[in-house]
Parts: structure tokens; C-alpha cells; sequence
């Protein structure tokens, strides 16, 4: 099943210029995830019946024309290959001429909400998406990303107030914040590439004490947030 909505491109999405930041991009994302999912009575609103919620572990986002202020785009979005661990997720963005600007791909977790615990994604369950066999970038599972071998910046980080969400952890779209304060280059060089791909490992809490690891290998930037004594990796960020 395809599920569409239209988004107008806002001042709140924005960052330095009139184009939609990365951050703000997720956003609209993970909203129309959120709309599919209550359309079939599993959305936020139904978790204390359903006890079920979902988690983002991974994002692969390609922009053909990124997105810029007062655009109309339709969001077009569709649950694809699963396995008993996990589910994918497909995104097409298509702009008020019919183009296509942008492809997305992701994987999710289902979380046992009582249990506090991830489940298994049964088919049962996921046939009420009722998934389609249309994979954007025509591959069934992503590459797994690896950490790179040096890094040229390395920031200590505290985690603010501001950052933690419901789960209380810290929210997933704020990583790429915290992943923009370490890169060397400015804000609107981050929010102008063309290609990014976020791997979220491990949960960072208030009281955790991070570092926030800087590289530039094989053409890619990377960002890999990881614990201060290095033992923990939470997320790796590639992007170019």
C-alpha cells in the first residue's frame, strides 16, 4: 500500500539559507511514517492499545533537487522488505511538476512498548501495511557502514535537556545536530549534500558523556558519535 501526503516547505524546516535543512527533511520523513502507521490504527495515538511503537535504526537519503521554502512536494511513502528482526521502509519526494527530487530508504525496529523491548516483526503484523515489492534504490538491505580508520576533529559533547524525547534518550533527529557541530566546514556545507546515510547503534542518554568524531575518507565526510572512552559507538553519519 502507497501512502501520500503534501507538505509545504516552512520557515521552521529551514536553516541559513532557503533551502531545507537535513534535519528538517527527516522530519517531514518520519511524519509520514507516523501518518501511514496511524492509518491502519498502529500510529503514537494508539500505543496504549496496541502497546507497539517502531524505531529508526537506519536512513538513506539521496536529493536529486533539494527541497527550498514555499515548495509544495508530495511525500510518497510504502513498507517493503522484512524479516523477523526488522522492517524496510521506501520514500519517493516528488515536486508540484511531477518530478522526482529526492529517494529514501530505511530500517526500522518494533518495539514492545510494556516490555520495553524490541519484537519480532510477524508477518501478520506487517501485512497490514500490506508492503509492496518497489525498493527506490533497487537493492533489498543496506550496506552495512563502518567506522573510519582516523579522525582529523574529535569535539567533546555535552547532551542537553532540550535533546531528550519521550523515550527519554536522546531524540534521533537531533543527531544530526550534534553531527553538524564537528563537521569543519559551515552550516549551509552541511545542509548541501547531495547524499547522506545515518546508522543508529546505541541510545544516548542525558548523563552520557560523548565525543563527536570527525573524518573526511574515500570522498565521504563522516561523523561517528561515540562514548568518550571510545568503548561505545551510538551513530555513524556519512555524507558527501
Amino acid at each position: 500500500m502507497f501512502y501520500t501526503e503534501n507538505f509545504k516547505i516552512t520557515l521552521s524546516l529551514l536553516g541559513q539559507n532557503t533551502y531545507i535543512t537535513n534535519k528538517g527533511f527527516l522530519s517531514l520523513l518520519e511524519d509520514i511514517a507516523e501518518m501511514h502507521s496511524a492509518s491502519i490504527g498502529y500510529g503514537v495515538a494508539d500505543i496504549d492499545k496496541t502497546n507497539y511503537s517502531w524505531a529508526i535504526l537506519n536512513w538513506k537519503v539521496k536529493f536529486i533537487s533539494r527541497p527550498k521554502y514555499g515548495d509544495i512536494i508530495t511525500i510518497k511513502t510504502w513498507a517493503r522488505h522484512h524479516t523477523k528482526l526488522y522492517c524496510y521502509r521506501d520514500f519517493e519526494v516528488i515536486n508540484s511538476q511531477g518530478e522526482t527530487i529526492a529517494l529514501i530508504t530505511s530500517k526500522w525496529v518494533l518495539i514492545d512498548v510494556a516490555k520495553g523491548r524490541v519484537s519480532k516483526v510477524e508477518d501478520e503484523f506487517v501485512n497490514k501495511y500490506k508492503p509492496e515489492n518497489k525498493s527506490v534504490f533497487k537493492i533489498i538491505e543496506l550496506e552495512k557502514m563502518q567506522e573510519p580508520n582516523h579522525y582529523q576533529n574529535i569535539l567533546d559533547y555535552k547532551i542537553r535537556k532540550s535533546e531528550i524525547d519521550v523515550n527519554n534518550h536522546v531524540n534521533n533527529l537531533c543527531y544530526v545536530d550534534i553531527a553538524l557541530e564537528a563537521f569543519p566546514g559551515n552550516t549551509n556545507e552541511f545542509n548541501s549534500c547531495t547524499e547522506f546515510e545515518i546508522l543508529y547503534k546505541h541510545q544516548i542518554k542525558l548523563d552520557d558523556k560523548i565525543n563527536v568524531c570527525y573524518s573526511f575518507e574515500d570522498d565521504n565526510n563522516y561523523v561517528v558519535i561515540k562514548s568518550n572512552n571510545g568503548n561505545v559507538v551510538h551513530s555513524i553519519i556519512k555524507f558527501r
